[in-house]
């Protein structure tokens, strides 16, 4: 075989490996670039309901404005102790994804809608504590924007097939600062993570917000290192990978009642 020969399969080799590469990429590693959930990150149901409604009348929006109102379906700061239940939620990973020990541009974003829970207030305005949370995450529900990724993690890494839930259960009372129900609020919330069958003790720094309508707005996100909860982080020959951490995040909507 001439060298010439040679060489035309050496391109034509090259030319393969590399359109197989950026067909990997762009299959597992192409990124989501997702905002971060936060207070003012709605969950995709509540964007299609509000957009679905008509606007509302100058009369209504003026009974709603004031979120210590108590009006219109509200709830004032005095009002707020006892029980509140989950009315929508959505919550999810972040992680990075490594392509020839290389970073992907952006992270990779799975979430789900899939959250239920509850909540107990108790005390007075200016004075109210949060007593008992509990919030439940539908791992089996999580989508992200690639579902070969989605099919990866049901067996490999979180397996949600094998462990569907993941749940976050507050472990003392928790004080909530006196501007909580006039101004968004920062909150500490230490507690038990329990994640692919393994719990832990977690403080998880979040922010609180009650909002017009009378719900309370919870966002928050916490970082994991996979190794504490047995995760064991997906690797394909070393060729795609993920790093061996990431992060929580939510976004969660309680109803009084």
């Amino acid at each position: 075989m001439n060298s010439r020969r040679i060489a035309v399969i050496v391109v034509a080799l090259v030319a393969v490996v590399s359109v197989g590469a950026i067909a990997l990429y762009s299959t597992f590693l192409a990124g989501d670039n997702v905002a971060e959930l936060g207070l003012n990150t709605p969950a995709p149901s509540e964007t299609a309901a509000a957009s679905a409604s008509s606007a509302p009348s100058a009369s209504s929006a003026s009974a709603t404005a004031d979120p210590t109102a108590g009006a219109g379906g509200s709830v004032a700061t005095g009002n707020l102790a006892g029980p509140w239940t989950v009315a929508s939620g959505v919550a999810g990973y972040r992680v990075r994804e490594t392509f020839l020990q290389q970073n992907a541009e952006s992270d990779a974003v799975g979430r789900t809608e899939g959250v239920t829970g509850s909540l107990t207030v108790d005390g007075e305005a200016g004075a109210l504590r949060l007593v008992s949370t509990q919030v439940i995450v539908d791992m089996t529900t999580l989508a992200s924007d690639k579902d070969r990724r989605d099919g990866q993690l049901r067996g490999r890494g979180i397996q949600s097939d094998t462990f569907p839930t993941a749940t976050f259960d507050l472990a003392t009372p928790v004080a909530l600062p006196a501007d909580f129900g006039s101004a968004d609020v920062a909150v500490q919330l230490p507690g038990k993570l329990t994640l692919h069958g393994v719990v832990k003790d977690v403080t998880i720094d979040a922010q609180a917000r009650l909002d017009p309508d009378g719900t309370v707005v919870v966002a928050g996100s916490l970082p994991i290192v996979f190794a504490d909860y047995g995760i064991e982080a997906p690797n394909v020959a070393g060729i795609i990978a993920v790093q061996d951490n990431g992060s929580m995040e939510f976004r969660v909507v309680f109803a009084k009642g």
